[in-house]
């Protein structure tokens, strides 16, 4: 495939998981849009390749798909309504737990500071 058909299947699904993150939030769906229509015409890092330029874009794409969820307020409480569809990516919690443990054995993190939080 051509450069051009790449830019532009990754614009594509740029746009399409931006439909997918902001569903039902109008104004946020078009500043995602606008955004990403001037990072198309005027790259935010120039200096990369046009090949990096649309990997980059397909990162932001999978990224908007999979890791983003907006909340909504429900009433007057403290309450938040989730946007969470298909795409998103649960995680099970696991990764976080292994890292308290690791935390914990090798000194408490960064500089010591953290040996009695895990106890």
């Amino acid at each position: 495939m051509s450069l051009r058909q790449n830019a532009l299947n990754a614009y594509r699904n740029g746009l399409r998981a931006t439909r997918i993150a902001f569903n039902g939030d109008t104004r946020m769906l078009l500043a995602s849009r606008a955004k990403m229509r001037e990072g198309m015409e005027n790259p935010p890092n120039p200096e990369l390749s046009k090949e990096q330029q649309i990997k980059h874009l397909e990162d932001v794409a999978t990224f908007l798909k999979r890791n983003l969820v907006q909340g909504r307020k429900e009433g007057s409480e403290e309450k938040y309504h989730l946007n969470i569809h298909k795409e998103t990516e649960l995680g099970d919690n696991e990764s976080i737990k292994k890292a308290k443990s690791t935390l914990a054995s090798e000194g408490g993190g960064c500089c010591g500071g953290g040996k009695r939080l895990y106890k």
